[in-house]
């Protein structure tokens, strides 16, 4: 059975909505009834820490409610990471960056002995495609943290000042439970107040995104991502503890993201040559070109991924591409 300080351990987490601490609790617990030779019991309870509760429940990775509006909505997603580091090609500068940040957090409490912190505000600046989001979930996942996702649809309100009051929330929330707040098109809800498009509501918005910036605290990363970071409010940069750039690679990089992302199969084309030839194209979009390649591959019975499947993957992104040009074109 277990230990009565055990208990105590469990339920106090349980009731202060620790879940960091309850995980380790019960974790903690299985192993002891593991050494009992309890094996049947220790799967059992090891199952029920890790069985996913059920799909879209607002409370499957945190024992503490999804914060809501007036309107009852869930103003963030907790989900677990979809990406890990490994799977990511960026810039060498990028990558130093993001191991450091990594590091830093991992060595929280050796830096709280010197009366430092680790960075944790982060903005994630580049054109779409980049690997921005994607970069927070492998931060994510290297910090074995959920990703808590806030979208501007999910926290804007027409009502005066719910949208400040669901921003308030959101970030209650993220010292609360430790995760990666992962803020996409943030440039809209930080735009700068001197803008010809700004008004009251949105300059009480950008106060208050502020202050809250300004009093986080807690183990949580806040990572904001903008594919216009010269929209967001120049008083904002300076609550970040870093900027992060993600532009175009190189050609060494974008070998290497070919190599990456055709490990499954067996590619036959000149790696090099299709290198330089996707060079216009974002990492998202060569990773989509990938895809593609595999799929007429195999749909022609090989293994193989030869010139051909790359000539009609990469002939089907430059259509995509005039058709979406075309789209936001249109008067």
């Amino acid at each position: 059975m277990a230990r009565s300080d055990q208990l105590r351990r469990l339920l106090a987490s349980y009731a202060e909505a620790d879940d960091r601490e309850f995980r380790r609790t019960a974790a903690e617990m299985i192993a002891d009834e593991r050494r009992k030779n309890h094996r049947n019991l220790a799967d059992d309870l090891e199952r029920a820490l890790n069985r996913n509760r059920r799909a879209g429940g607002e409370d499957a990775l945190s024992l503490r409610p999804i914060p809501k509006s007036r309107d009852e909505r869930p103003l963030l997603t907790l989900t677990k990471p979809r990406r890990d580091l490994a799977e990511l090609v960026l810039s060498e500068e990028t990558s130093q960056v993001i191991e450091d940040v990594i590091r830093e957090n991992l060595s929280r409490t050796a830096l709280t002995n010197h009366a430092l912190r680790p960075r944790q505000r982060l903005l994630f600046v580049g054109p779409p495609g980049t690997g921005k989001s994607a970069t927070a979930h492998a931060l994510a996942a290297e910090l074995s943290l959920p990703v808590a996702t806030v979208t501007l649809a999910s926290i804007t309100s027409s009502l005066l000042g719910d949208t400040a009051r669901n921003l308030e929330a959101v970030l209650a929330y993220a010292e609360q439970v430790p995760c990666v707040l992962l803020f996409d098109e943030f440039d809209v809800v930080a735009q700068d107040r001197g803008t010809e498009r700004d008004h009251g509501e949105l300059r009480r918005v950008a106060a208050t995104l502020l202050q809250l910036m300004e009093e986080l605290h807690g183990e949580s990363i806040v990572v904001a991502t903008s594919n216009h970071p010269r929209l967001v409010d120049s008083a904002m940069w300076r609550r970040f503890d870093e900027i992060v750039g993600f532009g175009s690679l190189g050609q060494d990089q974008l070998a290497a993201l070919l190599d990456l992302r055709m490990r499954a199969m067996r590619p036959t084309f000149d790696r090099d040559t299709w290198a330089r030839r996707l060079a216009s194209l974002s990492p998202a979009e060569v990773e989509l070109v990938c895809l593609d390649a595999q799929r007429r591959a195999v749909l022609a019975g090989s293994n193989d991924v030869d010139e051909d499947a790359m000539e009609g993957a990469l002939g089907r992104m430059l259509e995509r591409r005039r058709l979406l040009q075309d789209e936001t074109t249109q008067p």
